[in-house]
């Protein structure tokens, strides 16, 4: 963001007005508008509660789901997921897109499992593990995600659930590493 401010500037553009341009910021703004952060004590210190997930809520018979996570990134524990149907990037791609209908969540323990619970009898096609993110701050990270997404208006609104967005597993890469690998 300061790169787009200086430049703006430089080609004699005004100073930006925005009280908090940080895409982070912006978005930990908006889960605190939604109840879904708190900034109690107004210091650098957010809170983000977490929500309860039963992780193993899938019959381990049920599931054989081939699930070969595209690529997995990140360190720690617990992780952030994205997944998606192939048909809906087929046709993404055939309409010459490169964003389509993906899920961002979260697991506490096995992103897999979790994915697998969600999709194994939903529809005629097995979903495909785009990104995993592993991570000890997965709360932090997915609400970041989600909220850096809805700014840039790619919250699916239509679709079942709050964790469709139209982007792509490297789109989703691309925010996490310059919002988190080097903090």
């Amino acid at each position: 963001m300061r790169v787009v401010e200086e430049t703006h500037q430089k080609r004699d553009g005004l100073p930006s007005q925005a009280q908090h341009n940080n895409p982070v910021t912006l978005a930990l703004y908006n889960m605190r508008r939604e109840g879904e952060a708190s900034n109690p004590d107004k210091s650098a210190n957010w809170l983000i509660p977490s929500r309860t997930q039963d992780d193993d809520s899938v019959d381990p018979e049920h599931n054989n789901l081939d699930l070969e996570p595209e690529k997995i990134i990140g360190f720690g524990k617990q992780s952030v997921y994205l997944y998606y149907y192939p048909t809906h990037r087929r046709l993404a791609e055939l309409e010459g897109e490169e964003v389509w209908a993906c899920k961002i969540g979260r697991a506490k323990n096995d992103p897999l499992t979790r994915i697998s619970s969600q999709t194994r009898t939903a529809l005629p096609e097995d979903p495909k593990g785009g990104l995993i993110i592993k991570t000890d701050e997965f709360v932090l990270i997915e609400k970041t995600l989600q909220g850096i997404l809805k700014l840039q208006g790619k919250h699916k609104q239509d679709a079942p659930g709050t964790e469709w967005f139209i982007t792509s597993p490297s789109e989703v890469e691309q925010i996490y590493k310059n919002n988190f690998e080097n903090s």
